[in-house]
């Protein structure tokens, strides 16, 4: 914006100057009316100075635009068929959101999983924080010692961190950092702070090389404008016949941190959708999700299919689907919709002719908080013994099912900014087929969400 006076403010009055400032602050309307304040005090202190060399104010690090997105977790073992999965656990993320000041953390028991062997107690967090340079995402995950594939790897406390800033001048920095307390490896002692991904042969007696492990893998990348920073403490991969109980393609990655710092943007979406999906207790995934599809955090459409669901002893469901879309403009919105035919739980205990898991997350111009809708149904629902359970049965509705457990229909939750739907969530009070007590099923899930 100038002021027609020769050189910058240079013999201008500090009367022409405010009443040049109010007469551009009328005639350009709401722009420069939350511009006023700011545009006046720094006219009249140059006015008054008689400066004649441009001044620019420095960007202060509240200035810096950025979008944040993190995750960390404890362990995630499985294999390239899927038949085992354990975790993520103690699975903490922060997604999709340029607000600073949140903070996300978890916890999870040491847990053993069959072949693999013990992983301790995982503690990890995420947060997102303005800095006196910049802002910055960090992330954390803390493993309370590990005995593996029956001990041929040991460790104490297995910690990973990552990093990533963006300063005022728009630039990008990283940092990774991995602890591994008394960690030994056939035997033979490890340093705590290895080398960036160190690779180490997994070599067995008589048999040879079986694998590779990697210590302190890390990666720094920037992509379309996006900038990753990731961190795993300890991965170990199964590449050859040889280890009992594990098949060629077992992944095991303990210590796990991501931080990502991506471009600015008007609002930042979230969704998932599935139709079933079974786990044990133990945090192991007996049943991975069916008919998955997800939202990105700049929206889009997306969409998934399966002809059919079996939990083996369990449950049989027909042909499924999940459909996402979301947008950014006029209004950032997103919606999920998971749609499941003719259901049948532990033969004809739990029948629905179908059920539809569908929510949406809408934000206004100027709202701090979304709109959001839940839109689920379920056709012909119906519980043997249970008479009272129908299709029009209430949200939250908690049931105890004899020969199963309990089991909660059309189940809700909310924040100001997202939705959660799960139209039959069950919880084992007895082992059915592979499927021990407390193990949790859930059928028919939406999610949707929008963050500032």
């Amino acid at each position: 914006m100038e002021i027609s006076c020769s050189g910058l403010f240079s013999g201008c009055t500090v009367s022409t100057i405010v009443s040049t400032l109010r007469d551009r602050v009328i005639n350009s309307g709401e722009y420069y009316m939350k511009r006023l304040r700011v545009s006046l005090v720094g006219a009249l202190t140059l006015a008054l100075a008689g400066s004649v060399t441009p001044a620019f104010a420095a960007t202060t690090p509240a200035q810096v635009t950025t979008g944040f997105s993190g995750s960390a977790y404890g362990s995630y073992i499985f294999n390239t068929d899927k038949t085992l999965t354990s975790g993520p656990t103690a699975s903490s993320s922060i997604s999709c959101t340029g607000a600073t000041g949140k903070t996300s953390t978890n916890t999870a028991a040491a847990l053993t999983v069959p072949a693999v062997g013990n992983v301790g107690a995982a503690t990890t967090s995420v947060k997102t924080l303005l800095t006196t340079t910049g802002k910055r995402i960090e992330s954390k995950s803390t493993v309370n010692g590990s005995n593996l594939l029956g001990g041929l790897i040991t460790a104490g406390a297995i910690s990973s961190e990552s990093s990533a800033d963006k300063n005022t001048a728009g630039a990008f920095s990283g940092t990774n950092k991995t602890t591994i307390a008394d960690l030994k490896v056939l035997g033979v002692a490890v340093g705590a702070n290895p080398g960036a991904n160190t690779v180490l042969d997994l070599s067995l007696p008589l048999v040879g090389s079986v694998g590779k492990i990697t210590l302190n893998g890390q990666e720094k990348r920037l992509v379309n404008g996006a900038y990753q920073v990731s961190t795993t403490a300890l991965r170990v991969e199964v590449l050859k016949a040889g280890l009992p109980g594990l098949k060629i393609g077992t992944d095991i990655r303990v210590g796990v941190s991501v931080a990502n710092l991506t471009a600015p943007q008007t609002g930042y979406l979230s969704g998932t959708g599935f139709s079933t999906r079974a786990a044990l207790a133990s945090g192991l995934i007996n049943s991975g999700p069916t008919a998955l599809a997800y939202i990105g955090c700049s929206g889009g459409t997306g969409s998934a299919n399966a002809a059919g669901a079996n939990i083996p002893g369990l449950l049989t469901a027909g042909a499924s689907s999940t459909k996402t879309s979301g947008v950014l403009t006029p209004q950032p919105k997103s919606v999920v919709t998971n749609t499941l035919a003719g259901l049948n739980v532990l033969n004809g205990l739990i029948q629905a002719d179908a059920i539809k898991a569908e929510t949406s997350a809408t934000r206004t111009a100027g709202a701090t908080t979304a709109t959001l809708t839940d839109t689920s149904t379920f056709t012909n629902l119906r519980i043997k013994g249970l008479p009272a359970i129908n299709a029009s049965v209430a949200p939250n509705t908690v049931v105890q099912v004899a020969g199963l457990g309990q089991v909660t229909l059309h189940k809700v939750s909310k924040s100001s900014s997202a939705i959660i739907v799960t139209m039959i969530d069950v919880v084992l009070s007895q082992p059915i087929g592979a499927l021990p007590t407390g193990s949790r099923i859930q059928i028919g899930y939406s999610s949707t969400g929008v963050a500032l």
